[in-house]
């Protein structure tokens, strides 16, 4: 069969469409969709990247977040005593408090054993007032403007805000020991730890003074030396039920003190890494680097 020039020209035709086609479908399509998904990863790979590049700009801010909180948490921790065990707190109350020059002069000794715990934990909750709110029909339907709900919302601020944290626990040491002591070296005792407190920034309390005898024997002392030997005279005009107390306990009682600490650990030190420098990105260095392997035990 032979062909027509117009035929082979066709025939010619046809052919070379069906190369291309073969062509485009077998080679150039797989590479034009490669290239497409190449590029949309590519593109999700900078967006990746450039999200990367904000948090890494945000690690000076977030470094001195830290740092402050530390800060923060470290200042709270002031605010409370150092930890002491039973030894440690028997000592501190001896030196602090029970043997002072004043207490040892006027005779002010210890009664029985002075109990001494170790430390545990407690919870130390919020302070706040509870306002009582009083509220009927008719202070309701005054109330045509709203102002006294809001004095009401006002007066319960605080509750609405400390009552709805948590409680927190610390450490605590307890103590409860009794001291034949003077009425007016009670009232020093009691405002001598108060002051310490103070002074030293220390969490302690007192948290019940029990006394045997409220009139302290009569109230009147014997006068005593430095050493503590009665140089003065009798009282005189006694009422008659403390007639027979002898001369050293005269204007003294016993009284029971139970006396806690609080600790808080203070808050250990914190490694934030580095200053961040964003130059650390130029070039390709950084491209090559390998992260140390983590050992497992």
């Amino acid at each position: 069969m032979k062909f027509g020039y117009r035929d082979r020209i066709v025939l010619l035709i046809a052919c070379v469409v069906i190369i291309l086609g073969i062509g485009i479908f077998v080679f150039i399509k797989p590479k034009y969709e490669k290239m497409r998904k190449d590029e949309k990863s590519l593109k999700d790979e900078r967006d990746s990247w450039a999200l990367k590049l904000d948090d890494y700009a945000g690690i000076p801010k977030y470094q001195k977040s830290i740092q402050e909180k530390r800060d923060d948490a470290n200042t709270i921790a002031l605010n409370f005593t150092d930890e002491m065990d039973a030894t440690k707190l028997d000592q501190f109350l001896q030196e602090n408090f029970l043997n002072t020059e004043k207490n040892i002069q006027y005779d002010t000794k210890l009664q029985g054993a002075l109990s001494v715990s170790d430390e545990s934990a407690t919870s130390v909750g919020y302070y706040y007032y509870t306002p009582n709110i009083v509220s009927y029909p008719l202070m309701e339907y005054a109330d045509l403007d709203g102002s006294l709900q809001k004095a009401l919302d006002e007066k319960r601020a605080d509750q609405a805000v400390f009552g709805t944290r948590a409680v927190q626990s610390v450490g605590v040491g307890n103590a409860n020991f009794a001291v034949k002591i003077s009425k007016e070296n009670c009232m020093e005792f009691i405002d001598a730890v108060r002051k310490f407190a103070e002074d030293h920034s220390d969490a302690m309390i007192l948290n019940s003074v029990s006394i045997e005898d409220i009139k302290f024997n009569g109230g009147k002392t014997v006068e005593r030396d430095k050493e503590g030997k009665l140089t003065g005279t009798r009282p005189e005009n006694l009422p008659d039920k403390y007639k027979d107390v002898k001369d050293e306990d005269l204007g003294y009682s016993n009284v029971n003190f139970n006396y806690s600490v609080y600790y808080m650990q203070e808050p250990t030190g914190v490694d934030v890494g580095p200053e961040y420098q964003p130059s650390i990105w130029d070039g390709n260095e950084w491209r090559n680097y390998k992260a140390p392997e983590q050992k497992t035990e």
